[in-house]
């Protein structure tokens, strides 16, 4: 953005500075964003981690709390069940909701995926 600043002296010190309407505008609107993003970065400091929209519309949408985790973590069926300590067949049967889990796999489920286990259980 280009300015075009008019400077209004009184004698040698410079008193005012006048900009057209439109640059004010504009640099009025470069202030409000620098403030919006101040905003969100004190939000994500204090909140942690976000997450996106199509991630949480998935968890709406009923989708299995370890898959969705799992592919927003961009792991392996075989990489979550070695990090965990369980096989990836144990792994398969959770997403696929064909077993429910002991707790201590749940917990180093969400260990292996860095989220507490009230986010990987199933909601009713």
């Amino acid at each position: 953005m280009k300015l075009h600043p008019q400077t209004i002296y009184n004698g040698s010190a410079a008193e005012f500075v006048v900009l057209p309407i439109k640059e004010y505008e504009q640099l009025l609107e470069l202030i409000e964003d620098l403030e919006d993003l101040e905003i969100v970065q004190e939000y994500v400091a204090k909140q942690g981690e976000t997450f996106p929209l199509e991630f949480v519309m998935s968890l709406a949408d009923g989708q299995n709390r370890i898959k969705a985790y799992r592919e927003y973590r961009t792991m392996s069926q075989q990489a979550l069940a070695v990090a965990a300590g369980v096989s990836k067949q144990y792994i398969s049967q959770l997403e696929n909701n064909e077993r429910a889990g002991t707790t201590r796999v749940l917990k180093s489920i969400a260990k292996a995926l860095c989220v507490e286990l009230a986010d990987i259980m199933a909601t009713q």
